[in-house]
This record gives structure tokens, C-alpha cells and sequence, in this order.
């Protein structure tokens, strides 16, 4: 049994909806920026390019390309110049200067220069070599992972985009496709409404008749106000993917007939990766954890004493040179590594174990997409079986139309019942689209799924 309104909020109310009648996009403005129409496919692979999150991901892994080059061991090189002025004592006073020059040429070898000169001019110029032969070299493991880990996040974050993409344009589409079928439908449910309006008027329906139609007929108008809203918030998410952006972006019709083949498509792809062993971002860096854990274990030896050989020739500016050959060996208990390794060791162990998990929830999640997609395809075939019914009823309609059985207004409900089912249909293909394209993201790819 329909609900009856009373008359003053029935006026109100279609009032206040009848205001928004007008759609979306015909409200515009001369200064609005220019609309770029797209297909979805075109759509996707523009969002790859020119979303903020992908650039801020390229810039990432500029930053880590960067540290794993490093600064060349000679932009550590010091230079330093000092002076003094000494008074009093037995040969009185006087003035002194010196510079100094370090060059390190990698951690294990670095050259050193010194000139000094007094108050009579005396000259002294050193020239040294320092070696470290048990110094480590520059280890750039955590820098490798660094650059790696940023990779796999901009690969990632690339598919995740260029499916967000598709899907945003397909909504729009299915938007579109529903705000005019329910403009269609407030059509009718006016006309219907008029129409008991007029059999009131010579009695041959009720009062309450009337009042129950109009209240479908201001049902139709929310849900026509209610689709705006659906379409705008829709429009948004869109635009946003490309945000800052001096362009609006619109998306091309699509034929179901081309959606399916896009479906195929993906489906062919899918059945690809039947037998492979799913990967996730999450996995992907777990692995690279390790390696640098490894390499980081490799490199670190049980006891790093600190050895020095220095060598060094002077030229006095009066006397013959003078050279110079050193060795200092010091230890300490902070140079055994011991502890460190065993440490190290119970982080490969640990991070192991959480590559195993991780692998096994990526085992699930591909069973679960497995199901997700079986469930999306029954959801498909019945919208698909719904569709051909409809289609009958229609046809019946028609024949029945012909022999003064139908009434205008019953055949344009039965094709309003037909195009709700096209649209669910092809939204139905559409979430299949999309949950195949999910699958993929569970498998290693350069491709955008």
C-alpha cells in the first residue's frame, strides 16, 4: 500500500526537487576550463602520466638514484689554513703560518700535503700517504634497497592508478546511462499523474488515487535529484585523478559490444597467470629487506681492527728531505662484530618468516579473486538472462499495444524496464572488468593490467 503525503509538503517537496531539474553539465560557464573527451582506455593511460601520486613516486626514486651514486669521496676533502703570534719566552716571539690539504680517494687511501712558514721565513713542506687496509669499503646495500623499494612502489602505484582510472570512467558512464532513464522515468510518472488528474476529473478514479501517484511522481523526482548527485560525485573523483590539471576530463561512449571485448581481453591475460605464484608490493619489498639484510651480514666481518700505514717526506727549505714510515694497529672491544651479526642473523631469520606469510596471504588473496570473479560473472550471466526477459515483455507489449491491450504509457514502462536492465548489464560487465583487472595486479607485470 502506498504512503500518502500530506498536500502542503507534497508542494514543498516538488518544489525544492523540481529546482534541480536541470542537468549538471548543462550549468556552466563561459570561464570554466576546456573539456578533453577521452575514451576510457585513453583515460587510464593519461592518468599514468599526469596523476600528483605518480609524480611524487618518479620524484622518489630520484632521490634514491641519487644517494645510491653518492658524492665522490674527494667532495670530502678539507683544506685549512691557520695562523698564530707567540711573545715572550727565551728567543722571544714571533709569527707562524700553515695550511694543510687532505685529499681521500676512496676509505682505505687518502693523500695529505701540509706547507708552513714562520717570522725568518723558514719553509717546511710535507707531503703524506695514509692507507687503511682493513677499512670497510662504502657499503650501498640499504641505498640499493632504497632505489628498488621506490621502483616497485612507482610500478604498483602505476597499475593501481590505471585501474582507478578505467573504473572511474566506467561509473561515469553507468552515471550517465541512469540519470537519463530516470529522466525518462519522472517523465512518465508525470504524465501518469496527469493523467489521474483528468479520470478524477470526469470520476473515474479515487482522490486517493491521485495522491498515490503523486507520490511516485515525487519519488521519481528525488531519485532523478539523488542520480545528479551520484553523477557529480562521480565527475569529482575523476577530475581529481588529474588534479592540478587546467583541462576537465569527459569520457567517450562505450558500446557494450566494446566492452565486452575489452572483458575478453583481460579474461585472455588472466588465464595467463593460472599456474604462476602471485606477488604482492608488500612481498616484493619484504624480499628486498632480506637481500639488504644479507648483503649487510656479508659485509660485516668478527673483528674489524683499526690498522694505519702512513708514510710521509719532508722538504725543509735548508736541509735535506726527510721521510717517514708509520704503523699503528689499536684494538678496542667495540671492533668485534659478534654481537652485530647475531643480531643481524635474528633479522634474516624474522624477516624470512614474514616472507612466508606474506606469501601465503597472497596465496589466499588470488583464491579470493578467483571467487571474486566467478562471482561477478554469475552476476553478469543473470543480469544478462533478466535483460532477454524484459526484451519478451517488451515484444508482448508491442503485439498487445497493437491490438488495443496496452496503453502508451504501459509500453513506455516496459521499455524503461528494459533499458534499467541494459544499463545493470552493463554495469555488470564493467565490475567484471574491473575485478579481473584486481587478479592481475597479484602477479609481476610491466603491463598496466
Amino acid at each position: 500500500m502506498k504512503r500518502v503525503a500530506p498536500a502542503f509538503t507534497l508542494a514543498c517537496t516538488i518544489l525544492a526537487v523540481g529546482l534541480t531539474r536541470l542537468p549538471a553539465q548543462e550549468q556552466r560557464s563561459d570561464d570554466q576550463p576546456p573539456t578533453l573527451t577521452l575514451s576510457v582506455q585513453e583515460i587510464a593511460r593519461r592518468a599514468q602520466s599526469r596523476n600528483l601520486e605518480i609524480f611524487k613516486a618518479a620524484r622518489s626514486v630520484e632521490r634514491a638514484r641519487e644517494e645510491l651514486i653518492g658524492e665522490p669521496e674527494l667532495m670530502d676533502s678539507t683544506l685549512s689554513v691557520g695562523g698564530g703570534y707567540t711573545t715572550g719566552g727565551v728567543g722571544g716571539g714571533g709569527w707562524s703560518g700553515q695550511s694543510s690539504l687532505s685529499l681521500p680517494v676512496f676509505p682505505q687511501l687518502s693523500f695529505g700535503g701540509e706547507v708552513s712558514v714562520d717570522d725568518a721565513w723558514q719553509l717546511g713542506e710535507e707531503v703524506s700517504l695514509s692507507v687503511k687496509p682493513l677499512a670497510p669499503k662504502r657499503q650501498t646495500y640499504s641505498e640499493e634497497k632504497d632505489l628498488e623499494s621506490a621502483l616497485v612502489r612507482e610500478r604498483y602505484l602505476k597499475r593501481r592508478i590505471f585501474l582507478d582510472a578505467e573504473r572511474a570512467g566506467l561509473n561515469l558512464l553507468v552515471r550517465d546511462m541512469e540519470r537519463e532513464l530516470i529522466r525518462s522515468t519522472e517523465e512518465l510518472e508525470q504524465k501518469k499523474y496527469e493523467l489521474a488528474r483528468r479520470r478524477q476529473e470526469v470520476g473515474e478514479t479515487s482522490f486517493q488515487d491521485v495522491q498515490d501517484q503523486l507520490v511516485d511522481l515525487i519519488e521519481a523526482r528525488e531519485d532523478m535529484f539523488n542520480s545528479e548527485q551520484r553523477y557529480l560525485s562521480d565527475w569529482r573523483t575523476l577530475q581529481l585523478l588529474f588534479a592540478p590539471s587546467e583541462e576537465r576530463i569527459a569520457v567517450s561512449p562505450l558500446s557494450f559490444d566494446d566492452l565486452l571485448d575489452l572483458v575478453e581481453a583481460r579474461r585472455a591475460k588472466v588465464e595467463g597467470f593460472e599456474d604462476i605464484a602471485p606477488v604482492t608490493e608488500k612481498l616484493e619489498v619484504l624480499q628486498l629487506d632480506l637481500a639488504a639484510l644479507e648483503a649487510e651480514l656479508k659485509a660485516t666481518r668478527g673483528w674489524r681492527p683499526d690498522l694505519n700505514l702512513s708514510t710521509a717526506v719532508t722538504f725543509p727549505y735548508e736541509f735535506p728531505e726527510s721521510h717517514s714510515v708509520n704503523m699503528s694497529l689499536s684494538f678496542s672491544p667495540n671492533q668485534l662484530k659478534q654481537d652485530e651479526r647475531e643480531d643481524l642473523r635474528q633479522d634474516i631469520e624474522i624477516k624470512r618468516m614474514e616472507i612466508a606469510a606474506e606469501s601465503y596471504a597472497a596465496d589466499m588473496e588470488k583464491s579470493l579473486q578467483q571467487q571474486n570473479i566467478a562471482l561477478v560473472d554469475q552476476a553478469l550471466a543473470s543480469a544478462q538472462i533478466q535483460g532477454e526477459r524484459d526484451r519478451v515483455a517488451l515484444q508482448e507489449g508491442e503485439l498487445l499495444f497493437q491490438r488495443g491491450r496496452r496503453t502508451t504509457l504501459e509500453l513506455e514502462q516496459l521499455r524503461l524496464n528494459l533499458r534499467r536492465t541494459q544499463i545493470l548489464i552493463f554495469q555488470s560487465a564493467a565490475e567484471v572488468y574491473r575485478v579481473l583487472g584486481v587478479y592481475l595486479l597479484l602477479f609481476v607485470s610491466e603491463g598496466s593490467g
